[in-house]
Parts: structure tokens; C-alpha cells; sequence
């Protein structure tokens, strides 16, 4: 049993070793992937951080954090309508239809250990011609990769991969010139990473496995010395 497990772990350690460091993050068509599409958690939520589910019913795991156009003497709060279809992130809502305006923000996930891929539309306000979106996307190797890309007026797509192996672990965008901004951040799909970080219930149930294990070899140390013995 030992060697098995020192086995299992030089594996794990050389796979470590071996994955490329430089990795990157691509630029890609929104039509290149499809993912699991981001929706409501059935509460309406206004808040600085809105937390929507990865799928219909699906985990509470997809966090929005942004800035909007909310006057210096109230907080950036962002909004996420009432029910369970598709999510639809805007800023906090002025009156009626009105809602404030977004010049930044950041999408990420909990619980796993990033995103092999994401995609999204953003609607754009322009008064003249279109405007500018800066993505600065953080991966699983701990780098960043920047990406300048033309923000058009209405609903502009954008889709980001990986090669290499990597994950994105966090996607931050921000509006340029200042001039233009993001009304709606909407229509979100995301395959999240496979090497999902584990629940507080996965953990226990992983050391339950490892004492297992380690009762185990004791008893069978104990056996074997026993059989010694009576020889």
C-alpha cells in the first residue's frame, strides 16, 4: 500500500513539474466553445459582489464585482434580476428600466480552480464612434495576459480559451476612453476548470478516506508482526 501511494504521488509531482509554464490565454470567437449558461438564482440581488448560478438550479459560483457611474457619496452596486433565467447583470437599478451605467468589473468562479473557458456579451454605450474594451485575464500559473478589443454600440461578443493546460482564474475588463460604457453584462457561458477545489463536506469525506487508509496499513503491520511472532 505504501509503495502504491509513494507511487501515486512522484506521478502527481512530475505532472506538476512537466505542465508548461507559459500557457497562455486566447482571444477567440464567441461561436468557438459552448459552455454551461450562467443564470439567476431566483432572488433579485443589489449588491457590490452578485453571485449567480453556473446552470439552471445549478452551484451558486459565479461571481460579478464592478464599478459604475453611482456618484462618489453611494457604493458601486450591481444588479441581478428576480428568477432563474438567464443571468443578466446591470447596475444598480435608478428608477423603472433606468440602471446605472459600468465602466469595470471582474468575473470569476469559487469552488473550482478556474475557467478553461468563458464567454459573454457586453451591450455598449457610445456618443460617437465605438469604444474600447481592456481585458486583463489572470491564469492558473499565477501570469496575466491583456487584450485590446473594439466595444461596439449594442451587444458586442466576446469569447476567451486556454492552451497549454492553463485556467482563467479571473476575467477584468474596463472601458477606454472613459466616454464609453457597459450597460449590460449578459448572456455568460463557462466551462469551469475540471480540478475543482473541494467543498467543505469533500474535504471531510477525503480525510475520512485518508484515516481509512491508515488504519488500514496499521492493522495490516500489526497482522504481519503477529504472524512473526507465532513463527
Amino acid at each position: 500500500m505504501r509503495r502504491v501511494l509513494m507511487t501515486a504521488l512522484a506521478t502527481a509531482a512530475a505532472l506538476a513539474v512537466s505542465t508548461p509554464a507559459s500557457a497562455a490565454i486566447l482571444d477567440l470567437s464567441a461561436s468557438a466553445n459552448q459552455g454551461t449558461l450562467v443564470h439567476g438564482t431566483g432572488t433579485e440581488q443589489t449588491l457590490t459582489e452578485i453571485i449567480a448560478n453556473l446552470g439552471a438550479g445549478g452551484p451558486t459560483v459565479v461571481h460579478f464585482t464592478g464599478n459604475t457611474t453611482q456618484t462618489v457619496s453611494t457604493t458601486d452596486l450591481l444588479h441581478l434580476q428576480g428568477g432563474q433565467g438567464q443571468a443578466d447583470v446591470t447596475g444598480a437599478v435608478i428608477s423603472g428600466n433606468n440602471t446605472y451605467a459600468m465602466f469595470a468589473g471582474d468575473v470569476f468562479l469559487t469552488g473550482h480552480a478556474g475557467m478553461t473557458w468563458i464567454e459573454f456579451a457586453l451591450t455598449g454605450t457610445n456618443s460617437n464612434s465605438p469604444g474600447f474594451i481592456d481585458f486583463l485575464l489572470s491564469d492558473g500559473l499565477g501570469g496575466t495576459q491583456a487584450f485590446h478589443l473594439l466595444l461596439g454600440s449594442g451587444d458586442t461578443h466576446y469569447g476567451f480559451g486556454v492552451n497549454g493546460g492553463s485556467t482563467i482564474t479571473n476575467v477584468h475588463w474596463s472601458t477606454s476612453p472613459t466616454t464609453t460604457t457597459v450597460d449590460l453584462i449578459k448572456q455568460v457561458r463557462i466551462i469551469a476548470a475540471p480540478g475543482a477545489v473541494p467543498e467543505p463536506g469533500t474535504w471531510a469525506m477525503m480525510l475520512l478516506g485518508f484515516g481509512g487508509i491508515g488504519f488500514a496499513m496499521r492493522r495490516g503491520r500489526k497482522a504481519n508482526g503477529r504472524l512473526l511472532q507465532v513463527a
